[in-house]
């Protein structure tokens, strides 16, 4: 059961802290269900799954590609926030780990979260698919918290996206990048992205 613990919104990283953009596209009358959907294929599966998947092998690699991938300063530090957050629970000894505790490898969620699943042994199918609901459930719990959309609706939407497979790594939101930077000079706000 501790690998579903890893991926829920109550693991302590601060997930909950983070809307990734959906507060700013609610706010600004942007269908935030239609919002979520393209961030979850563009930016999540063609992205951050891409990179936890090299993260198997080239963690390094892997998050300086994917933290340079992360246009906003929001976007960057809500990944970082989460990855170093995940670090700092010291949950097994892992080589990566000690380089971004020495700020040697910036730390991102999805990479990071990778890393802890190959030290668990966990199978790489079900930690991609675990970062996928995680990410997921993070944007759909925001837009229920806002009062954008309720929880069945956030659930048909969870169902309606699942997990795919996505081999080249080209993750493009223009749309999430612009929303994110306006959300960093929004206040008051509930979220800090």
């Amino acid at each position: 059961m501790f690998k579903f613990q890893l991926f829920d919104s109550a693991f302590p990283i601060g997930s909950f802290n983070y809307s990734s953009a959906v507060e700013e596209a609610y706010a600004r009358g942007i269908n935030v269900i239609e919002f979520i959907k393209a961030v979850y294929k563009n930016v999540i599966i063609r992205g951050d799954l891409v990179m936890a998947k090299l993260a198997f092998t080239n963690p390094e690699q892997a998050d300086k590609i994917l933290y340079a991938s992360k246009v906003t300063k929001e976007l960057r530090e809500m990944s970082v926030n989460m990855g170093r957050s995940i670090v700092y629970l010291n949950l097994c000894e892992e080589k990566f780990f000690e380089k971004v505790k020495k700020g040697e490898s910036p730390g991102t969620y999805p990479v990071v979260m990778a890393r802890l699943c190959k030290c668990l042994k966990i199978d790489e199918k079900d930690c991609l698919e675990g970062i996928a609901y995680s990410e997921l459930s993070q944007m759909v719990f925001s837009a229920i918290r806002l009062g954008a959309i309720d929880f069945i609706q956030g659930q048909k939407l969870m169902l309606e996206l699942s997990y795919e497979e996505e081999n080249e790594f080209a993750p493009f939101n223009p749309l999430q990048d612009v929303l994110s930077k306006l959300h960093e000079n929004r206040e008051p706000k509930v979220f800090m992205s």
